[in-house]
């Protein structure tokens, strides 16, 4: 075997399933073992989908609807309330005050109408401090959950049916066809996977970007993402399509035992 044969099938299959697993498995670990924040109108999209929080009850279907009947601004936090600082401070001497024994200090008396109007002539209009009412939260504040369900939020945009289910799929093909690819186990399987993974997200994510601008208008960043996307397709497509090489554990496991050339007739005398 000359050298540039064995690379072809020894070297270079062994690194594409080593930058498979760099792309994949760290991918896969962070959508599964990571929690993320979501905002409110994702949050929303989730428990539509059946998608709850770590600590969250589950919602009710009215409260779910909350969040487009009274609308997102309502759903700020407290302290940035208008009035929220000052009845914050309020309750907090009044709080202190119980627990010191100490009264609380007197506020001044009004003074009569009359005795305003002798001093400055002129009869003052008394002002009514209207309470400050502010919003009470939903139950659709930003939601903490797997990291997995950027996925689901992204095929429920493409409108794939069953986004949930094919988030867990794909975390799952990039979590554990990651460390099986780089062993070189299944590995015609796991790049199938892998190849029809990146194909959705090359139509979901940067097609529409390269119709809107053009191919020849990309920003780098948005260049980087599509080239890596094409690059690992076609790494995935490889391991599909030639197979894993010969330093890997189908070679060791699966190799065909070399088949004995059949034994001629013995010619009679």
């Amino acid at each position: 075997m000359s050298p540039s044969q064995f690379a072809a099938t020894n070297i270079l299959p062994l690194l594409a399933r080593i930058v498979l697993c760099m792309a994949f498995l760290p991918q896969g670990w962070n959508n599964l073992m990571r929690d993320v924040e979501y905002t409110a109108r994702d949050a929303q999209r989730l428990r539509e989908l059946g998608v709850r929080g770590i600590t969250d009850p589950d919602p009710r279907k009215a409260d779910v609807a909350l969040g487009a009947i009274r609308g997102w601004e309502a759903f700020e936090p407290q302290d940035q309330m208008p009035g929220a600082a000052a009845s914050k401070q309020a309750a907090s001497s009044a709080a202190q005050s119980a627990s010191t024994g100490a009264a609380a200090p007197a506020v001044p008396a009004a003074k009569p109408a009359a005795q305003d109007a002798g001093a400055t002539g002129t009869v003052p209009i008394p002002t009514v401090e209207r309470p400050v009412t502010t919003p009470a939260l939903s139950p659709l504040a930003p939601l903490t959950q797997r990291g997995l369900y950027t996925l689901t939020l992204l095929a429920d945009r493409a409108r794939i049916p069953f986004p949930v289910e094919i988030a867990w799929a794909v975390a799952g093909v990039q979590l554990v066809g990651g460390a099986c690819v780089v062993l070189g186990l299944f590995s015609r399987v796991w790049g199938l996977l892998m190849s029809v993974i990146l194909a959705a997200l090359f139509v979901t994510t940067s097609l529409p970007v390269i119709k809107a601008q053009g191919p020849f208008s990309l920003g780098a960043e948005q260049q980087n993402m599509v080239l890596a996307q094409l690059g690992l397709f076609v790494l995935a497509l490889g391991a599909f399509l030639v197979g894993p090489g010969a330093m890997s554990l189908d070679r060791a496991i699966f190799r065909r035992s070399r088949r004995t050339p059949a034994k001629g007739k013995s010619k009679s005398a």
